[in-house]
């Protein structure tokens, strides 16, 4: 059941784990560095326990990783020193483990579990798991270090081998962090480049700038491996493997020597007579590379550095979160508390109905607006460029251009409705032919604009139904209105839609009418004018008729333009307002108070956001609190500093 274990070191912790009493160690403690580590220790503890790893804060943190039997467990048991009750310790972490792999029970239900107990539930356990479990010691001659102890890295499992691949995971997403410092602990019997711990730190610190390499097991490298004597002396003196904080080398009791139930003072003599009379540690010049001592000192102020380095990047990017959650908070809508539910919808039903009217007449939102027109101006162009093009001259020559209406085809159109007609007279078939033969092409970009029209409006309908101010946040009743906006502006559409199709067929069919002689008149004589200006020609039948073409399509394209957008803005637009205002008001008073309340019921997305959002801000408060405290402890600190030196200068 692999999970992290993450262990503290403090001397102020509360939660106490005995250890036996030993001299104090003063070579730390009442110093100010001292003062300053416990500071900075206790600022990352609760800082993760507040949550400080969901908001990317990268808090500065120390890893233990390691192959299986390298050693890894004994450093650990180093560095966290004897512990006075280990059963004790060792049931609680089984509780601990037992309750984090069965999400489904209780925490506290674990409390009074035996080992049998638990043991008897591995059946029912998740089969592993990516949270940690905490252990704080209380040790008052320790020095301030924290640290997390990953899971030994193992090559196959007996019945489950997802755990090795899970294994790998879990260790690489602690360590790939650029501000975890790794601590690989390496068995000195083996080669180091078969240890894959070794080489997963590789992995992720290509440089060696985070990690830190620790030697286990120097009494089995024999006094007749003189190679790998060497390969080990090169490497702590720093001229193979190199890693930017270098190598130590520690030795940690077998089994018979724990019999004796050492002192910690009295196995730090023990562990400094080995490597001052074993060769070749004796002659390695750095006598700081050795012992458990040097190990916890030197890196625990390389993890305190890092803190310090860190702190202002943390505070940033606690306020950066801090600002961007209240930013999304204020984004949802503010929690609703509603006494009377048909009052609250009608008074929403009012406000959409006049922010789409808004809209439409352009007071609210003339976006809208400009957008349909924009598409207008569009379908005049296209009805423009139906205007028949007329030649003043004949066809040959100019076979090619088939559109273009010659004096050829008025002659020959002419003919073609003469029947026993005096001599000079002109049909006014012949006339209407060409005009009708252009005013057939108006259909087509007609069904084009208006849908256009219709899909630009119901797309700025279900934009207002899904604002919060409107329907948005209340999943019912925005289905309750999209329905009725579905069957309405159907509705309304069928009705503009027939609308339309009359007017193209009035400008499609007979009689060929305007009141609006003036402007008639007016672009007859000015074709004729410029076609007898250019070609001196005279007056003959086919020009009078092209003329006439002219005239009639330059005044009915221009009235068949205005119309069919008048008839759009009046028969879509407006009345589907007034349709959906009526249809909704009429509709809601009728539903019970049960399904009054129930449109009003917010969207268990947005409560949840809300919550969750909520819950950030309240973690991220307290973290920027707890910054706070640091800082004036840290200034309370400093404070302290300077009066021991004044006091001491004075002396």
């Amino acid at each position: 059941m692999p999970m992290a274990l993450r262990s503290v070191i403090s001397p102020r912790s509360n939660r106490n784990i005995p250890l036996p009493p030993d001299p104090p160690d003063k070579h730390l403690m009442e110093t100010d560095y001292s003062r300053k580590a416990k500071l900075l220790i206790e600022l990352v503890n609760d800082l993760r326990k507040l949550g400080g790893n969901q908001f990317n804060l990268d808090i500065p943190c120390m890893a233990f990783i390691g192959n299986q039997s390298a050693g890894k467990s004994s450093v650990v048991e180093g560095a966290t020193g004897t512990v006075h009750d280990p059963k004790q310790v060792e049931i609680w972490l089984k509780r601990a483990q037992a309750a984090i792999l069965s999400p489904d029970t209780k925490p506290e239900e674990f409390h009074a579990k035996t080992s049998d107990d638990i043991k008897a539930l591995h059946a029912s356990m998740l089969p592993f798991s990516l949270n940690t479990i905490e252990l704080l010691v209380r040790d008052p001659d320790g020095t301030d270090l924290c640290f997390v102890d990953l899971p030994g890295i193992i090559q196959h499992h007996p019945t489950n081998p997802a755990m090795v691949p899970f294994v790998k995971d879990l260790v690489t997403r602690h360590i790939k962090k650029k501000n975890a410092l790794i601590v690989v602990t390496i068995p000195m019997p083996d080669e180091i480049d078969n240890q894959e711990a070794f080489q997963i730190a590789s992995q992720v610190d290509p440089k060696g700038l985070r990690t830190i390499g620790v030697g286990t097991k120097p009494d089995m490298v024999g006094s007749g491996s003189l190679s790998l004597q060497k390969t080990w002396k090169n490497i702590l003196e720093g001229n193979e493997w190199k890693l930017k904080h270098g190598y130590y080398c520690v030795k940690m009791p077998d089994d018979r020597e724990r019999q004796k139930n050492p002192t910690k003072r009295e196995w730090e003599k023990i562990e400094a007579d080995f490597f001052d009379k074993k060769d070749p540690w004796k002659s390695i010049s750095d006598r700081s590379r050795f012992g458990m001592r040097n190990f916890v000192e030197n890196t625990s102020k390389l993890l305190v550095a890092l803190i310090e380095t860190n702190l202002p990047i943390i505070k940033r990017t606690v306020d950066e979160s801090l600002e961007s959650e209240r930013k999304k908070l204020g984004q949802l809508p503010p929690q609703l508390e509603v006494d009377s539910p048909l009052s609250t919808i009608l008074q929403r039903v009012l406000a959409f109905c006049g922010a789409l009217q808004g809209s439409i007449l352009g007071t609210l939102d003339k976006d809208f607006i400009h957008r349909n027109q924009k598409r207008y101006g569009a379908f005049k162009g296209e009805i423009q460029r139906t205007a028949p093009t007329l030649q003043a001259s004949w066809r040959l020559g100019h076979e090619h251009a088939q559109d273009a209406i010659f004096l050829d085809d008025i002659r020959e159109t002419i003919g073609s409705h003469l029947t026993w007609e005096l001599p000079n007279y002109i049909p006014f078939d012949a006339t209407k032919q060409f005009i009708l033969q252009s005013v057939q092409h108006w259909e087509a970009p007609l069904l084009r604009c208006s849908s256009t029209i219709y899909q630009n409006t119901l797309g700025l309908v279900r934009v207002l139904i899904s604002k919060p101010e409107h329907f948005g946040r209340f999943a019912e009743l925005d289905a309750f209105v999209r329905n009725i906006v579905e069957e309405e502006s159907e509705s309304c559409q069928d009705q503009a839609s027939t609308v339309l199709k009359k007017i193209f067929d009035m400008e499609n069919g007979v009689p060929l009418y305007t009141a609006n002689l003036d402007v008639y008149h007016q672009e007859r004589n000015k074709w004729l004018n410029s076609v007898n200006a250019a070609h001196k020609h005279q007056w003959n039948d086919e020009l009078k008729v092209m003329a006439d073409i002219h005239a009639y399509f330059q005044v009915s394209s221009s009235r068949f333009i205005d119309y069919i957008v008048l008839c759009i803005e009046q028969e879509w637009h407006h009345k589907l307002v007034g349709r959906l205002q009526e249809r909704l008001i009429e509709r809601i008073p009728t539903l019970s108070r049960e399904q009054l309340d129930a449109m009003l019921r917010e969207d268990p997305e947005i409560s949840a956001r809300r919550e969750s959002i909520t819950q950030r801000i309240e973690q991220l408060t307290k973290i920027k609190a707890r910054l706070l405290d640091y800082e004036k402890e840290a200034a309370k600190n400093a404070w302290i500093t300077e009066l021991q030196r004044e006091d001491e200068v004075a002396n």
